[in-house]
This record gives C-alpha cells, sequence and structure tokens, in this order.
C-alpha cells in the first residue's frame, strides 16, 4: 500500500496520487452533494448523523462546509494510521480481492445491531472519455457494508481488516494521579492561552496565574472523576496524550483544553499546547466517541 496522504482530496492543491480515493458525488439536479457518500456512512452507524455534526453554533459555522464534520475527520485520519500499521504488519489491516481491483479497510464503525461496516473501494479504470491528462485517484469509493452483505462477500469472502489500533499501554488512557502535573512551563502557550481564557489584553503575569488557578484545581476533579482526563492520538505527533479542560473567564460555555503528555522518567505530565473544543473532539473521536462529560461540541 501506497504512503497516502489522506483517504480522499484534503485542500484544492494537494496532488491526486496522494489522496487514496475519488468520493463520487450525488446528483442533485444541477448540484452536486460531495457530502452524500458520507452522510450515508453516518447513517449506517450505531449513532446516527446526528451524532457526525457540532451542536454548538459557533463549531457549526467553522465546519459549515460538511454535514458530517466529524465523520471526515475520523475517517481520514482512521485511514491514515491504518497506512502506518499496514506499512509496519502488511496484511491486516488492507483485504483485497482475489484480482486487487477491490480493497477494502475497517472504519472502526459499527452498525445498532454491532456489525462492523467495512468501506470498500475500486482500482481506478480509465474510461475512453476520460482527458489522459486529467490525473485521478487511484481507487473509488464503492460503499460501506457489513460482513454479511452480499457487496462486500463476493469480493473479499469472510476476511475482516483489523480496526486500527493506537496503544497498548493502559497507562496512556488514564491519567496518573500519582505523577505531578507541571502547572509552570506554558510560556509558549501564552498567546493562545489569552485567546482562550477570555483574556485578551491581560498582562503575562495575569494568564499565568490564570493558568495555574485552572491547572490546580484540574487534579481533585480527576479524583473523583477519571473521565475528566480524555484520551486522545495527537496526529501531529503521532503519539497518545490526554486532554484536560478549562473554561474563559469571559464565558463559562466556552471550553478550551490543555493537551498534555505523560513523561515516565520525571513521573510529570507537561503542557504540551491549547487546543479548542472541535480540535479536541477530532483527536479524541480516533479513540472511542467521547460521552457528554464536557468534550461535547
Amino acid at each position: 500500500m501506497k504512503a497516502y496522504e489522506s483517504l480522499f482530496k484534503h485542500y484544492r492543491d494537494q496532488p491526486f496520487e496522494k489522496a487514496f480515493a475519488h468520493f463520487y458525488p450525488a446528483k442533485k439536479g444541477l448540484e452536486r452533494d460531495y457530502d452524500e457518500p458520507f452522510k450515508a456512512i453516518a447513517t449506517a452507524t450505531g449513532e446516527g448523523i446526528d451524532a457526525w455534526g457540532f451542536r454548538q453554533q459557533r463549531f457549526k459555522d467553522r465546519h459549515k462546509g460538511s454535514v458530517v464534520p466529524k465523520l471526515k475527520n475520523y475517517l481520514n485520519y482512521t485511514f491514515v494510521r491504518l497506512i502506518e500499521l499496514e506499512h509496519k504488519d502488511s496484511g491486516r489491516y488492507f483485504v483485497h480481492s482475489a484480482d486487487t481491483n477491490r480493497v477494502a479497510f475497517n472504519t472502526g464503525l459499527q452498525t445498532p445491531h454491532g456489525a462492523d461496516l467495512l468501506a470498500t473501494f475500486e482500482r481506478y479504470k480509465p474510461r475512453a472519455t476520460d482527458n489522459p491528462q486529467q490525473l485521478r485517484s487511484d481507487w473509488v469509493y464503492k460503499g460501506c457494508y457489513c460482513q454479511s452483505d452480499h457487496q462486500y462477500r463476493s469480493y473479499f469472502g469472510t476476511v475482516i481488516p483489523e480496526i486500527a489500533s493506537y496503544s497498548v499501554d493502559s497507562r496512556d488512557f488514564i491519567f496518573d494521579v500519582s505523577y505531578h502535573l507541571d502547572k509552570d512551563v506554558f510560556d509558549h502557550l501564552f498567546d493562545r492561552a489569552k485567546e482562550r481564557a477570555g483574556l485578551p489584553f491581560a498582562s503575562d503575569e495575569v494568564v499565568r496565574t490564570y493558568l495555574k488557578g485552572a491547572l490546580e484545581r484540574l487534579v481533585p476533579r480527576i479524583k473523583r472523576n477519571y473521565k475528566v482526563a480524555i484520551p486522545v492520538y495527537y496526529v501531529e505527533e503521532k503519539r497518545m496524550q490526554l486532554l484536560l479542560p478549562f473554561e474563559s473567564v469571559s464565558n463559562p460555555n466556552e471550553v478550551s483544553c490543555f493537551l498534555i503528555e505523560r513523561e515516565d522518567t520525571s513521573k510529570t505530565y507537561r503542557l504540551k499546547t491549547i487546543l479548542d473544543l472541535d480540535h479536541a473532539y477530532f483527536a479524541a473521536r480516533l479513540i472511542t466517541r467521547p460521552d457528554r462529560e464536557w468534550l461535547d461540541p
């Protein structure tokens, strides 16, 4: 399997050969709905289509190009992770048809009845009317099916590719309260912190005091409710980390997240960056669908 950058074309100028597959849009009169293939997948999931859009208006406005932005992000980065795993252990994460013209991977999603949803693709075959100078992705999306569906079994039999995994270390999934949470190393985050804490015109000292207070209040919360710390696979660094919430001074309903990383040699959690709630959800959803403890954009 080639080292594709993304499942589908991720940005306008991305070379076609870097995007794994083309998802044909649905034609609605003179319009084309490029979201339709993803809405169909979202509808088939146990969560239902409503779970894959944002609830808060500010995030709806930010991601208004899609009805199901959470799903598109999840599928894309799940695919990227599967490519990484496939290169380390070939043959477990992608299954090919006997003639190699079809390929499938496990989305990690399930139907309301608990059956895995398997994304299937067909190798792109140039048509006589195609412009030979126009480049296209190597594969074309054909649909998401269960193992028992004829559309899957007729090409792949009973073989099911493995789902993406992110860590085998159970410590990556919980906050170890015996470790120290560093409350001093965040000088590199002042500009971001001022914006997300609702303190755009405050001095560095005021922001520092606010961040320290927010961090100090978190450990007692975690001791009473381990779900406060949410495990994520942070794609940019390709490793497991944890999310912790903090509120804006000006609006308690505006929650942002500290991204922290465990250092075993010093038994410390260090602050890496600050994420908006939507980006935090994208990272967390690769591991599991967060319940509505606080990460609910």
